[in-house]
């Protein structure tokens, strides 16, 4: 496991979806980048997400944001809302 994924989990609130056990939600909190065409969340406690959006949060780049989403890979977080804090 990376550092990335550790440091992101130990900050994530992990709250279930539905009835299945192994799908969590997560919410986490950092700074919304903008990366190569990427957004990346760079956590409160260390480490960093790559961000999959349904939308693009361009008025939140650069700020504080709360991310609720499901972790798909060791450092990609699908997200499913992002807002400020």
């Amino acid at each position: 496991m990376s550092a990335t994924r550790n440091s992101a989990e130990a900050t994530a609130i992990a709250i279930p979806m539905d009835s299945d056990a192994t799908t969590f939600e997560r919410i986490v909190t950092g700074r919304l980048l903008r990366r190569h065409g990427a957004f990346i969340l760079q956590c409160d406690e260390g480490g960093e997400l790559e961000l999959r959006l349904p939308r693009v949060p361009v008025d939140h780049v650069g700020k504080s944001v709360r991310v609720t989403g499901r972790m798909i890979g060791p450092a990609l977080l699908e997200a499913e809302g992002v807002g400020g804090i």
